[in-house]
């Protein structure tokens, strides 16, 4: 049949009729509004419905109509007039136009349960081409068993939910939790408070091959007392996303469970990738007296956990004590006892010329002022991270701090199952009594 309604067709022959306009006689498996945001403001609903018939049983169909979207419902059988073919990431499929028409030949879906294909088809007033395809598309239904997967009252609309194409914030819900060992116990995906004390920092060197000499480098605490070691901020920084927090180049046996760069930035609104020195993702141990445990710490947990020194800021400045190591072998000192190497200054010329110029000039520090510049410029952040690194690391000597994780109950605890989200210094009263 060919009108101005375009021919009659089977889903089976939709790759034929590409870029035109056709008939489709189909049963609706299901139909979802999808509600969309648009940068000028405002929302838009269009409606995806899935639908089949006996050559092929699933092929999409986008309604952009109001009238449309308001007319079909799951488990109906209906007539759609000048659909037009086109294709979406290489699956064909059909959208609806400014003149597409919907006729419902069968509705409500329980007519087909109740009532044989002769009786549906003598109901139909179309003509005989319309009636052959109309018998074939109602025997399939009712031999293959489909059923409507939306057929929940298709009449009452008010109760159809719209999926959306952003995520809604949920609200923050914390769980309190006194110990470890009941932060182990969590078997559903939520996030989690307590308090533990650090124990280690464990850093795979996934990135490049190493011997079994340099195993126990992963371990961090041990490389902060080592003089000879200079590597560790090129192991610890590297070029990533700093909202995700994931390293952009391929990192085999990551601790984040992935072999690959992420093609999307999960935490960017424009899902892209906002490029620039970060924290690699590691794993901080902690215990307390039931238990201990791993937390997968990325990016911005670790610029927290750091005392919000960004990893850019410290890679600048160990640059720029790599190249005073080099050029004024004698203006450094080493200490052993303390490790990392301590800064001795052979000149107070010295002490303004080398630090500042590449630790205050990111593009952070553009935005302050030139008073905030030239307090900052005698900093050394690289050393003061050292410092923070090391008290950070002393097992057994500091208090316990409080953390809040997020928990994916879908992985395993050495992969990642505890994220963390933020760090702070509790406060515990002290109660004197006064003699």
């Amino acid at each position: 049949m060919t009108s101005s309604y375009g021919p009659l067709i089977n889903l089976s022959e939709a790759s034929n009729h590409m870029g035109h306009f056709v008939q489709l006689l189909v049963f609706v498996h299901r139909s979802t509004p999808v509600q969309y945001k648009l940068s000028t403001g405002g929302e838009i609903i269009r409606t995806d419905i899935q639908v089949g018939d006996d050559t092929r049983p699933f092929f999409s169909v986008s309604l952009w109509k109001k009238e449309l979207r308001s007319i079909v419902a799951a488990g109906d059988i209906v007539l759609l007039r000048n659909v037009k073919i086109t294709t979406f990431r290489d699956v064909f499929e059909a959208r609806t136009v400014d003149w597409s028409s919907l006729l419902r030949l069968v509705h409500p879906y329980q007519s087909l349960v109740s009532k044989s294909a002769i009786e549906l088809v003598a109901e139909c007033r179309m003509g005989i081409v319309v009636k052959e395809k109309l018998s074939k598309v109602i025997e399939w239904v009712q031999r293959t068993g489909y059923i409507a997967i939306d057929n929940i009252e298709p009449n009452d609309r008010q109760y159809r939910r719209l999926s959306r194409n952003w995520k809604v914030p949920e609200p923050n819900k914390f769980r309190e939790c006194p110990s470890l060992s009941e932060v182990l116990c969590l078997n559903s995906h939520c996030k989690a408070i307590f308090s533990a004390s650090v124990g280690e920092i464990f850093l795979p060197i996934t990135w490049r091959p190493i011997g079994e000499s340099e195993n126990e480098n992963m371990f961090i605490s041990r490389r902060l007392y080592k003089p000879a070691d200079n590597n560790l901020v090129e192991d610890l920084i590297c070029t990533g996303c700093r909202l995700c927090g994931s390293p952009l180049h391929q990192e085999q046996g990551s601790i984040v469970g992935t072999n690959s760069v992420p093609l999307y930035c999960e935490k960017s609104s424009d899902r892209l990738h906002a490029v620039s020195l970060i924290y690699r993702p590691f794993m901080l141990y902690l215990w307390d007296e039931s238990e201990h445990m791993p937390l997968l710490v990325k990016n911005n947990a670790a610029e927290k956990l750091f005392g919000n020194i960004k990893a850019e800021r410290v890679y600048l400045c160990y640059k720029e004590y790599k190249r005073d190591i080099t050029l004024n072998p004698g203006c450094i000192a080493e200490n052993s006892s303390h490790g990392g190497g301590t800064r001795i200054r052979s000149s107070p010329e010295a002490a303004g010329a080398s630090d500042a110029k590449h630790c205050s000039s990111d593009a952070h520090e553009k935005q302050e002022s030139m008073q905030n510049l030239q307090c900052n410029k005698n900093i050394n952040l690289f050393q003061i991270w050292l410092v923070v690194l090391k008290l950070l690391l002393q097992r057994g000597k500091n208090s316990p701090l409080k953390f809040e994780v997020a928990v994916n109950a879908s992985l395993d605890t050495e992969n990642g199952r505890f994220e963390m989200i933020s760090v702070s210094t509790p406060c515990f009263e002290t109660i004197r009594c006064l003699e």
